[in-house]
C-alpha cells in the first residue's frame, strides 16, 4: 500500500440521495490505494438536505472534510478553489454529473504513480495523444459544435495538479479509456451522478462557459 497522499473531489448538488453511497463507496476505495486519504465533498449551493448528510457522513468518518457554497458556483471555481487549497500528492476530482466509477479513479491513481516514475513517458500511460485536453476551451471558437465537444471534456473523473506559483489555469486528464457523454436529459442527469451540472449552453453564452471550466 502506498504512503502518498490521495484527496477524492466531490461537488454536489442536491444529491442528498445519492451521497451516502457514492461517499462510502470512495472511502472504500482510497483505503485500499493507501493509507492517507481523504474525500472532500463540496456542496455547491444545494437547497435539499445535502448539507445536512455531508455532516452526518463527517461526523462518522474522520476522513471526510466539508465545504459549502452558499450559492450555485459550478464546477469552475470549485476546481479553482481545489487547486488553491488542496496540497494532497494526488488529487482526483469529479464532475458532479456522471455515474460515479471507481474503475476510472483507481486508473487514475495507477496512472499518477506511473507519470511520478517516468514524466518522460507519462503520455503513453494515460491517454492517446490526440485526446481532447480540458485546457483546449480557451480556445474554443465560436460554434456550438466546438461547445459541445468541450463541454464533454469535463466529464467524469480527472487527476488535477495543485497551482503553482505563476500558474493561472488548472491542468487534468481523464482516466483513460473513459467515454465522455453529455446529457439532454435534466431528469436523467439528476439520477446518474452525485450532482449536476448545467445543460450545454447557447452559442451567446460561450465566453461565460469557457470562464465556468476555467475557473475565472
Amino acid at each position: 500500500m502506498s504512503n502518498k497522499s490521495l484527496t477524492i473531489v466531490l461537488p454536489v448538488y442536491n444529491g442528498e440521495s445519492r451521497l451516502t453511497r457514492h461517499v462510502t463507496e470512495m472511502l472504500e476505495l482510497a483505503s485500499e490505494l493507501t493509507s492517507c486519504f481523504e474525500v472532500l465533498i463540496v456542496d455547491d449551493g444545494s437547497t435539499d438536505d445535502t448539507s445536512a448528510v455531508a455532516q452526518e457522513l463527517a461526523t462518522q468518518y474522520p476522513q471526510i472534510s466539508i465545504r459549502r457554497h452558499r450559492h450555485r458556483r459550478g464546477l469552475g471555481p470549485i476546481i479553482s478553489m481545489v487547486q488553491k487549497r488542496v496540497s494532497s500528492d494526488v488529487v482526483i476530482v469529479h464532475d458532479g454529473v456522471t455515474p460515479i466509477n471507481s474503475v476510472e479513479v483507481r486508473r487514475l491513481w495507477h496512472q499518477s504513480a506511473a507519470e511520478t516514475k517516468s514524466p518522460r513517458n507519462s503520455q503513453a500511460v494515460g491517454s492517446p495523444a490526440n485526446k481532447p485536453d480540458v485546457r483546449e476551451l480557451a480556445g474554443v471558437g465560436a460554434t456550438h459544435a466546438a461547445m459541445a465537444l468541450a463541454h464533454q471534456r469535463v466529464l467524469g473523473f480527472h487527476l488535477l495538479q495543485p497551482l503553482r506559483d505563476g500558474d493561472t489555469a488548472f491542468a487534468a486528464s481523464s482516466a483513460p479509456g473513459g467515454k465522455s457523454r453529455v446529457s439532454t436529459n435534466r431528469h436523467s442527469a439528476d439520477r446518474s451522478g452525485v450532482g449536476q451540472l448545467p445543460l450545454l449552453p447557447r452559442p451567446n453564452f460561450l465566453s461565460t462557459v469557457t470562464e465556468f471550466a476555467l475557473g475565472e
